[in-house]
């Protein structure tokens, strides 16, 4: 069989649809779909049920699924070898970091770094959710929360304090007790941070956002406090920190890179810029 066909084949699988499929893998969507036909062709095998919109696995689908995703482990595992023999800073380095993170602290020095080597190409993914070194969906991951399963090479890189943060008019010009508060909300897979808002705000929010960038705006215009992190503030001198202004929170920042790659020159490198931003 085509390695290639198997390769695209397991691409839908992961990524769970022909578009997410295509763009992951950097080719057309009709490449995958004919990629797909003629593996079917080759295995004599109906692998996708498409009576409906989505593409759905059939039994033998589910089958091949499982007995081909150790070939696609195994490729990866060849990729990552390959990729931690090869010395020196070019090559792409993929980051994946909390958006606010990347925006306010890392990005100006990844480009400083790019500048130094020309021929290192950075790829800065921001982003909440974590992404899977395992698959190659980036090649260091910051989080703020530290990963507990997978062969990772995992490093504490720095700290951020989050506190109570309001608009100095707002705070001055609304009595405490009618206090509104701008907050993720009680959510299931709320931030940590958040979870011990909606305890301080008693219910008392003025809005919900995902986005700390939203909430941000929401203070700027007045409209309530939030729980920010110190790097998002700085320079705000029209925002103050609420009471005492303690931290509500410190969390951990974490590096994490899979154990095969914590060798390359390049990673190594690009680690150690990501600290000394964060110090």
């Amino acid at each position: 069989m085509d390695w290639e066909n198997i390769r695209h084949f397991r691409a839908i699988v992961d990524e769970g649809s022909v578009a997410a499929a295509a763009r992951q893998l950097g080719v057309e969507r009709t490449t995958v779909t004919r990629r797909i036909r003629a593996l079917e062709r080759e295995t004599g095998l109906t692998l996708f049920d498409r009576r409906s919109r989505r593409l759905e696995l059939t039994t033998a689908g589910r089958d091949f699924a499982d007995v081909t995703r150790p070939m696609m482990d195994a490729a990866r595992a060849a990729a990552r070898c390959a990729a931690g023999m090869q010395p020196g800073m070019s090559g792409r380095v993929k980051i994946s970091a909390p958006p606010a993170l990347a925006r306010a602290c890392l990005i100006g020095p990844l480009l400083k770094l790019g500048r130094t080597f020309p021929e290192l190409e950075l790829q800065i993914i921001g982003e909440i959710g974590f992404a899977s070194l395992h698959r190659g969906e980036a090649d260091i991951a910051i989080r703020l929360s530290r990963p507990d399963e997978g062969d990772l090479a995992i490093s504490k890189i720095g700290a951020v304090s989050f506190r109570l943060y309001g608009h100095r008019d707002y705070l001055a010009g609304i009595p405490e007790n009618q206090w509104r508060y701008i907050g993720q909300g009680d959510v299931p897979d709320a931030m940590p941070q958040q979870v011990l808002l909606n305890r301080v705000a008693g219910g008392h929010f003025a809005c919900y956002a995902e986005d700390l960038d939203l909430q941000l705006a929401g203070v700027l215009a007045q409209g309530g406090i939030a729980a920010l992190p110190d790097f998002l503030v700085a320079n705000r001198k029209e925002l103050t920190t609420v009471e005492s202004g303690d931290p509500l929170l410190v969390r951990d920042i974490w590096s994490v890179v899979h154990s095969s790659q914590r060798g390359q020159e390049r990673i190594r490198r690009t680690i150690d810029v990501l600290k000394a931003a964060l110090k």
